[in-house]
């Protein structure tokens, strides 16, 4: 690697790279390119003050130094004044420029430094075509970090002066920089302190900061760190803070803690270590802010052994929990065993203490840097030992890890296990969800002992508030042994009803354990609290399909139901999850009331059928006898539809007489049986074929009547009741408008309980079925049926005559 290397002055044309005379280009070094050539001659020239001439001798001009950095490529230049032109004129100079793209050429110095590299010559190049500079290079001792550091700390003066000088420095690295500006006549005096200056910044930094001397005025150059020479007169320095060399006066600036603290190292300890403190302190302190960088910089590179422990434990834990976060890990992984000496030289006593050490542990964990955590982890493991109050303050920040740490030794974790014991036996009930998170995440051996006495405890704590381990007790130290207790403990709360268990459930606050857990009894519950949540009529075909959902669980899965609303509902549960003493007296009474129901109840809008049938085995006398008499009374109305007209059954009347008891609940297939004399609607029909219709059905109806005589007669006073449900029913399963046609017919029906059952039916069409009815109005033929009707009514209610029907309600009254 090297530096390429260019002369400028005033050539002859045969002396200049291109051939042209006046002030050129007198050698260049193979990599140096127009462009270069082109920005050498626009910023790096040495530059003669017009003035200077007026009273001065012209080689006595001050020399000066440049360095500026454009689009990543670095020159520095040196230029002095040479006298008289070749054509005789004032003004000549030499400027001789290094430049490289490459910022590992500057190492071990800085920039600046380089000033006094001892290639310069200021003079001719021996030939056009120079060889470049070969780096490393050296430099004159003046400008070695020692010399500078000496050139301090022999100074009175410039001892005291370096904070201000180092403030200087900050402010013209600022946000909003301020030109610092040195005042001597001596150019090597000038670069010292400019070299000195950059010694206190990052080296990234320091090789791309502009700096110019010796100049007249600093507000026409771009630089930040310029050095002026008196002897151009006192020009106006304006805002630009100001270190006077050549009068060592002391600048008006107040020196920063930091800055102060950063002279204070350089002056006060082996330069190449104060300098190493100085850089890393530059570079963290965006991360840590300045004092926490200057502490922390000092601990890793000039460690004090009087330093006190709980401030040195302090700002090692704090840099390292911070770094971590920031995800420093090439810092941490330098300087980590520094800063984890010092995380050892005390145990925390505060609750600030131990949340800082969690946050410090979990964070160098998270960046993969096992070896930082530990320093701090065990050290501060003891101390909770004293203090295990303070236990929740360092478990919550560590907690939540999803991998424990990886421990150097079996005895460190060992010894890191017994310490967990002691402070899980005495750590507070409200700590325990963060302790056992943060025992996860550490990873150290605990005694079963321990752990099974403080996971009851955690289960108990747990089921107060199901958030606690919704998304973390996986992660926590016996993780599936805190849930089995839990588990177990919450199908205790459920079997007995316990009111803060049964609401958690219902809002479904214990969902996310039913498929974490083994317990299939939890995962019943957890079924049933979730049923409870649908819709009811979405609940039959959960109830039906879900497995092992315990008995006592019919209070949840079935709340909001009432027996009388959807019995089918109700036997679905019965069918898949059984009875107990609790269900079998709810269906005890709801079946009692169904069979004595007043008129229009809700009972007689339901089938109850399949709750009949599904209490056929019931534990309960009473419900199994009921089943058994609803299924011997449908039977019989089976029995009594297959006969056909011209069969006889001498035993119908005896088993007609034992549907009466079960009536209430065959309301729909009795009212069918009692309509089928109406037989198929003629509405709609014509001339020979109407008539021929009606004499077909009127044959039908009388082979049939006197066998539907019997069965009213059996159903007293069911019959009407029976007419209105299945005409309802119907119409609500079929949407036919022939059931609205036939209501229409049964409205004259010279039987009033008929004809009212049939106003009431079409009451409750109307009501459950609007767009049906809309539809019948809409239909021709059933106007014309009405209107017929109508026609025919007798003027009042009074005038109509109880005719032969297929009815006989009177009969048996």
């Amino acid at each position: 690697m090297a530096f390429e290397t260019a002369t400028y002055t005033d050539v002859m044309a045969g002396e200049a790279v291109d051939g042209v005379d006046g002030f050129n280009f007198q050698a260049v070094s193979p990599g140096v390119t127009g462009v270069d050539q082109q920005r050498i001659r626009e910023g790096l020239l040495h530059r003669v003050v017009p003035s200077w001439d007026l009273g001065h001798d012209a080689l006595d001009h001050p020399p000066t130094c440049a360095f500026e950095v454009r689009d990543g490529r670095s020159y520095l230049s040196r230029g002095r004044s040479s006298g008289i032109t070749n054509s005789g004129r004032p003004g000549n100079q030499v400027t001789q420029v290094i430049t490289t793209s490459d910022p590992d050429d500057f190492i071990p110095y800085r920039p600046a430094q380089l000033y006094g590299a001892l290639q310069w010559t200021l003079e001719k190049a021996p030939g056009p075509d120079p060889d470049p500079w070969v780096t490393p290079l050296e430099v004159r001792p003046e400008f070695e970090v020692d010399a500078l550091q000496e050139m301090v700390t022999g100074d009175a003066w410039a001892t005291r002066v370096l904070p201000h000088y180092l403030t200087m420095i900050d402010a013209a690295l600022g946000p909003t920089p301020t030109k610092a500006v040195l005042l001597h006549t001596d150019l090597d005096e000038v670069m010292r302190w400019i070299a000195l200056g950059t010694l206190f910044m990052e080296a990234e930094r320091a090789r791309t900061l502009n700096f110019r001397a010796l100049v007249d005025d600093p507000w026409r150059v771009d630089a930040l760190l310029v050095g002026v020479s008196p002897e151009f007169g006192g020009g106006d320095l304006g805002s630009a803070h100001v270190l006077d060399l050549a009068n060592r006066t002391v600048p008006d600036i107040e020196p920063s803690d930091v800055a102060r603290a950063r002279a204070e190292l350089f002056t006060g300890h082996d330069a190449a270590d104060a300098l190493t403190a100085v850089e890393v302190a530059r570079r963290w302190e965006t991360v840590l802010g300045p004092q926490l960088a200057n502490d922390a910089a000092r601990l890793v590179a000039v460690p004090d052994p009087e330093t006190d422990g709980a401030r040195a434990w302090r700002t090692a834990v704090s840099a390292i929990e911070r770094l971590a976060r920031a995800g420093l890990e090439d810092d941490l992984a330098l300087y980590g065993e520094e800063l984890g000496e010092a995380a050892v030289t005390y145990g925390p006593t505060t609750a600030e203490e131990f949340a800082l050490a969690g946050r410090a542990v979990r964070h160098a964990h998270d960046l993969g840097l096992d070896e930082v955590a530990r320093a701090v982890l065990l050290p501060v493991l003891e101390a909770l030992t004293a203090v295990p109050a303070l236990a929740g303050s360092f478990a919550r920040e560590l907690s939540g890890a999803r991998v424990p740490v990886e421990w150097e030794s079996e005895e460190e974790r060992s010894a890191a296990g017994g310490f967990l014991d002691a402070v899980l036996a005495a750590a507070p009930t409200e700590s325990l969800p963060d302790l056992f998170g943060a025992a996860g995440a550490i990873g150290a051996p605990v005694t079963e002992e321990a752990r099974a006495a403080a996971a009851e405890t955690l289960s108990g704590l747990w089921l107060t508030d199901p958030g606690l381990g919704r998304d973390r007790w996986r992660l926590w130290l016996g993780g599936p042994e805190v849930a089995a207790a839990t588990a177990r403990r919450l199908a205790n709360a459920f079997h007995a009803n316990e009111g803060w268990a049964v609401d958690a459930l219902i809002r479904g606050d214990w969902d996310f354990l039913v498929w974490e857990t083994d317990s299939s009894d939890l995962r019943g519950w957890i079924q049933a609290g979730r049923i409870s949540r649908l819709p009811l009529a979405e609940r039959r075909e959960r109830i039906a399909t879900s497995l092992l959902i315990p008995a006592e669980a019919w209070q949840l899965a079935l709340g909001g139901s009432e027996v009388r609303d959807d019995p089918a509902l109700w036997a679905s549960w019965v069918h898949r999850h059984g009875f107990t003493n609790s269900l079998l007296s709810k269906l005890r009474s709801a079946v009692r009331e169904a069979l004595s129901p007043a008129p229009g109840s809700e009972a007689e809008k339901v089938d109850w059928g399949p709750l009949l049938e599904a209490l056929r085995d019931a534990p309960l006398n009473e419900l199994a006898q009921w089943s058994e008499d609803y299924l011997r009374a449908r039977g019989t109305l089976e029995a009594a539809r297959a006969k056909s007209r011209d069969e006889a059954d001498l035993t119908l009347d005896t088993d007609l007489l034992k549907l009466r008891p079960m009536a209430p609940l065959l309301l729909d297939d009795i009212g069918r049986e009692l309509l089928r004399s109406q037989g198929q609607a003629t509405v709609g029909q014509d001339g020979d074929d109407r008539e021929r219709a009606e004499s077909e059905t009127a044959s039908r109806d009388g082979a049939d009547r006197e066998r539907r005589d019997r069965l009213a007669l059996a159903v007293v006073p069911w019959g009407p009741a029976a007419i209105r449900v299945h005409l309802q029913r119907e119409a609500d399963r079929s949407r036919d408008p022939r059931v609205v046609d036939r209501a229409l017919r049964l409205l004259s029906d010279p039987d009033r309980k008929v004809s009212e059952a049939a106003d009431a039916a079409l009451t409750g069409i109307a009501h459950s079925q609007p767009d049906l009815i809309r539809e019948v109005r809409g239909r021709f033929r059933f106007r014309s049926e009405l209107d017929r009707y109508l026609r025919g009514r007798p003027v009042g209610s009074g005038d109509r005559r109880r005719t032969n029907h297929p009815f006989g309600w009177g009969r048996g009254k």
